[in-house]
């Protein structure tokens, strides 16, 4: 791993297009770019609005975004405690492997510990093994008998009776 001076920073409202392109990149990288419905405009009615529902973390490496992560609050009835939901975690392929991923999950924890959140959790995409090999090298557990449910779309409509 290279010593790099590694800089972490929230959004701010200048920065959209970037996240607006991090977001694109890591739509390629998952492999569903064709799924992408995300539009700038959309993007800042969530992120900058009061309270906002979604935070992005900027990595920066010699002044140049390499990176970002997209999370939000979500809660534990278990734990009665706040959680910390990371939605997207995202390193352009030249930094990987140099402690930019490490940084944004550090920085994340940091939040997580200061606003009394009970845990961290994600998701990742069972055929990224470089990807669970970096969380488990984390400290993360990859809990085998959990799984996703989704409803979107005009699913969400017909469950809703419309």
């Amino acid at each position: 791993m290279a010593n790099l001076n590694i800089k972490i920073r929230e959004a701010e409202l200048a920065d959209l297009e970037l996240i607006m392109d991090f977001v694109s990149q890591k739509s390629e990288f998952d492999g569903c770019k064709n799924l992408l419905a995300a539009t700038a405009d959309k993007l800042q009615q969530t992120l900058f609005c009061q309270p906002p529902l979604v935070r992005v973390l900027l990595a920066e490496v010699a002044g140049k975004a390499v990176g970002f992560a997209l999370f939000y609050s979500s809660y534990s009835s278990l734990l009665t405690q706040p959680c910390l939901w990371l939605d997207d975690l995202f390193v352009q392929a030249p930094m990987r492997g140099m402690g930019v991923g490490t940084a944004l999950l550090k920085y994340l924890a940091q939040i997580a510990e200061s606003t009394n959140c009970g845990r961290m959790e994600w998701t990742v995409n069972t055929a990224n093994a470089p990807g669970i090999a970096f969380y488990q090298k984390q400290g993360a557990r990859i809990l085998e008998n959990i799984r996703v449910c989704r409803i979107e779309g005009d699913g969400i409509g017909l469950l809703a009776g419309k």
